[in-house]
């Protein structure tokens, strides 16, 4: 498609691996954006898995991460992200 999720630990992130997007365009693919703080936190997201349905308004996002709190190691989480 024309949509990239992926995790990267390049400068500027939250901490550890975060979750950034990018978009095909007809020059080629826009600069990643990172998904944000309600997303990534100062801990490790990886795995990024990414469904669409068209009679939602939201696209459904599963990942996962280490982040403390939860079943322990990497734990999967889900979450709405918008149509870019």
């Amino acid at each position: 498609g024309d949509l990239l999720v992926f995790a990267s630990d390049r400068p500027g992130g939250y901490g550890g691996y975060d979750l950034y997007y990018s978009k095909k365009t007809v020059s080629g693919w826009s600069e990643p954006v990172n998904l944000g703080p309600q997303i990534n936190s100062v801990h490790d997201e990886y795995r990024p898995v990414v469904s669409s349905y068209p009679e939602f308004a939201n696209q459904l996002m599963i990942f996962s991460s280490n982040r403390p709190g939860e079943m322990g190691g990497f734990d999967l989480y889900f979450v709405g992200i918008p149509k870019f």
